[in-house]
C-alpha cells in the first residue's frame, strides 16, 4: 500500500497505545535500548495494568523468561507459593459425584490427545485450514460427560475469548501452541502447582513506573483514530487531541484494535481470520477478584484453596495468607451481582465464615480475542503488540505481554533508530530451555484418539463379531 507523506513534524519517537503489562513492557524495552527517545502512553482506564489488576497477584515460572528478565530489570523478586497447599485437597466439581472418575479419565485421555497433537501446529509453515466441526463439536464428539465437556468449553473460551461454537480446531490448537502447550494453559487457569511463584501485581506496577519517571503517561485517554503516513503516524484521542509520533505501538487486544478508525484502512494481509458467528451467543467478561479474611478457612476445612466451579466458570486460589483471589465469567449485565454469587458460591462448600471478608475486590475487563494466527509483522510504523495479538509463549498471560511488549519495542526503535539495534535484539524465535519437540510414536497417538464413545463401538463390535462367528461355526457343525 502506497502511503501519503505527511505535512506535520513528530513531537514524539514513539507513542504506545494501552497501558498494560505489555504496553508497560515495550516502554521499558525502549529505554533499556535507546534512553534519549521521546516516549508517550495514552491509557483508557483510570490505572495501568491492563488486565492484572490493581491489587491481585499473578503466576510465573521458569520458563517464562522475559518475565524474568524483567523482574531482573526493575528490582523485584517473585515469591514461592505456600508448599502445604499442595498436600490438601482442591474443592473442584469435577471430582464430586458418581460420574467424577469417568469424567476424570476421558478428559485426562483427551487432554493427552491434544497436546500429542500439538507440535505440529507450532510450524510457521502451519497454514490453518476450513473444517466442518468448530471447537464445540469436536469436544462433544470426544467426551461423554457432560463435567469433562463443561471443563473444556469454559477452558476453550478462557484462552480464544469467544464461546467454543465460534473457534476452529485449528485456530484453537495454534493458540495453544503458542502458550506452551495444552497442559500449561490448564495449570495457569486452574490448578495453580506450588512449582509457581507469585508476584504482587501492585508492587509490579510500583517498581515498574519507578523506571518510567521521564515518560509521560495519559490516563482516561482513549485512542480513537489512527492515520498512517509515510514519516508518521498521528493518533486522534477521544478528547479530539492529536499525538504524532514517528512509530506507534498498538498494545492493545485486536478486538480493540478493530474498534479503532484506521486512514488508510488496514490492509487484508495484516486482517486477521476470523471465524465469529456473532448473534449466537453473548459475549462474555472476566472479573478478577480478591478476597481477604482474617484467617484461612479453607486450609482448616483441609483444603488448599484451589477452587473450580464449572456453571458459572468460577476459578480461585489462595493467593497469600487468608486471601483467596480468582476469576469468573459472566455476562456484562450481570456485572454489579458477580461479587456477592462469588461469595455465595464459596459460603456453600467453605463455610458461611466466606460471606464476611475483612476486604474485597473485584476488577472487570473484556476478554481477549485470539481467533487468528498470531500477528508479528509490523504495517509500517503501526506495531502490533498485547499477549493476544503477537505469537508469544504463554499468550493472555504475564510471560507472553512481557515477550510481545519486548519483540514491538524492538520492532518501534528499529523504525526510530536503526542503528541501536543488533542482529540479537532482531532475533523471534529463541530456544525454550533448550528443550526441543519431541514427536510422539504412532502407537501413543492412536492409543490418545479412544474415548468411551469409540470404545464402545469397538468392543460391540468386537462382541457381535464373536457371536456371528461362534454362529455360524455352530451352523455348519
Amino acid at each position: 500500500m502506497d502511503l501519503p507523506f505527511g505535512t506535520q513534524t513528530p513531537e514524539l519517537d514513539v507513542l504506545i497505545v494501552g497501558g498494560g503489562l505489555s504496553g508497560l513492557s515495550s516502554a521499558l524495552k525502549i529505554l533499556a535500548l535507546e534512553s534519549t527517545l521521546k516516549v508517550r502512553m495514552i491509557e483508557a482506564s483510570d490505572g495501568l495494568g491492563g488486565l492484572m489488576g490493581q491489587n491481585s497477584t499473578r503466576l510465573v515460572d521458569a520458563a517464562q523468561q522475559d518475565m524474568l528478565a524483567l523482574l531482573t530489570l526493575i528490582h523485584l523478586s517473585p515469591r514461592r507459593r505456600r508448599s502445604i497447599s499442595g498436600r490438601l485437597r482442591r474443592c473442584w466439581d469435577l471430582d464430586r459425584g458418581l460420574t467424577a472418575l469417568p469424567a476424570k479419565f476421558e478428559l485426562g485421555r483427551y487432554i493427552e490427545m491434544l497436546d500429542l497433537r500439538m507440535p505440529k501446529f507450532r510450524s510457521k509453515r502451519f497454514n490453518l485450514r476450513e473444517r466442518v466441526s468448530n471447537m464445540e463439536q469436536h469436544i462433544c464428539h470426544h467426551l461423554f460427560f457432560s463435567k469433562s465437556r463443561n471443563f473444556m468449553l469454559n477452558l476453550v473460551q478462557l484462552v480464544c475469548g469467544v464461546p467454543a461454537n465460534e473457534v476452529d480446531y485449528d485456530v484453537f490448537m495454534s493458540v495453544c501452541s503458542s502458550c506452551g502447550g495444552l497442559k500449561m494453559l490448564i495449570d495457569f487457569y486452574f490448578t495453580y502447582p506450588t512449582s509457581f511463584d507469585e508476584i504482587s501485581t501492585q508492587m509490579l506496577i510500583e517498581n515498574i513506573l519507578e523506571q518510567l519517571q521521564f515518560i509521560k503517561i495519559i490516563l482516561n485517554c482513549r485512542a480513537v483514530r489512527l492515520e498512517h503516513f509515510k514519516n508518521y503516524v498521528q493518533v486522534t484521542d477521544d478528547q479530539g487531541n492529536k499525538h504524532t509520533a514517528q512509530a506507534a505501538i498498538l498494545a492493545i487486544p485486536w478486538n480493540k484494535v478493530q474498534k479503532l478508525q484506521f486512514e488508510p484502512r488496514i490492509p487484508k494481509v495484516f486482517l486477521p481470520r476470523t471465524t465469529s458467528r456473532s448473534g449466537q451467543k453473548q459475549r462474555q467478561v472476566i472479573s478478577q477478584f480478591q478476597l481477604r479474611y482474617g484467617k484461612s478457612v479453607w486450609t482448616d476445612l483441609g483444603y488448599s484453596g484451589n477452587f473450580l466451579s464449572s456453571q458459572p466458570l468460577v476459578s480461585g486460589h489462595e493467593c497469600r495468607m487468608s486471601s483467596f483471589c480468582g476469576y469468573v465469567l459472566h455476562s456484562p449485565e450481570d456485572q454489579d451481582e458477580v461479587l456477592q454469587d462469588v461469595v455465595d458460591l464459596l459460603a456453600e462448600h467453605f463455610g458461611e465464615e466466606m460471606r464476611q471478608p475483612l476486604e474485597c475486590q473485584c476488577f472487570t475487563d473484556e476478554l481477549n480475542v485470539a481467533q487468528h494466527k498470531p500477528q508479528t509483522k509490523p504495517w509500517h510504523r503501526v506495531i502490533w503488540s498485547s499477549s493476544s495479538a503477537v505469537g508469544t509463549s504463554y499468550r493472555s498471560l504475564m510471560g507472553g505481554a512481557v515477550q510481545s511488549g519486548f519483540r514491538a519495542a524492538v520492532n518501534a526503535v528499529f523504525v526510530v533508530r536503526p542503528q541501536v539495534v543488533s542482529w540479537k535484539d532482531m532475533l523471534v524465535d529463541r530456544p525454550k530451555n533448550g528443550q526441543d519437540v519431541v514427536s510422539a510414536g504412532r502407537i501413543r497417538g492412536l492409543l490418545s484418539r479412544l474415548n468411551l464413545y469409540n470404545v464402545t463401538f469397538y468392543s460391540f463390535f468386537v462382541i457381535g463379531l464373536i457371536w456371528l462367528l461362534n454362529l455360524g461355526y455352530a451352523r455348519s457343525i
